[in-house]
């Protein structure tokens, strides 16, 4: 069962996120398959692996903040225009090059 809601996710992030997408797809050539491991992680509600919101559509668990602050702050991001977030564990904006892939501890975007 949890096999079949991960591939629902991962199907609405390719029709609905494509800048989720795009970040999902960096962050696997930089930092290798771990990536695509995390991202499935969240999606099955593992806390700290994945988080993104983008065109309205909330995927992953994020870590330590309780649902009622997600909830505002993603129409904060909604409100202010931000196109999409993605949050990962610092170490998957490190890749496997720290420093050589153009983003700092955030990220490229």
């Amino acid at each position: 069962m949890a096999a079949q809601i991960v591939a629902q996710r991962l199907e609405t992030i390719r029709r609905h996120m494509p800048e989720t997408l795009a970040c999902i797809r960096d962050r696997a050539e930089h930092f290798g398959d771990e990536a695509y491991a995390l991202v499935r992680r969240g999606l099955r509600g593992e806390p700290g692996c994945f988080y993104a919101v983008e065109n309205g559509y909330v995927m992953g668990q994020p870590a330590g903040l309780p649902s009622g602050v997600l909830r505002d702050a993603a129409g904060f991001m909604v409100e202010m225009g931000c196109t999409h977030v993605c949050i990962w564990p610092e170490r998957v904006w490190q890749g496997r090059a720290a420093g050589q892939d153009g983003g700092g501890q955030h990220g490229a975007d």
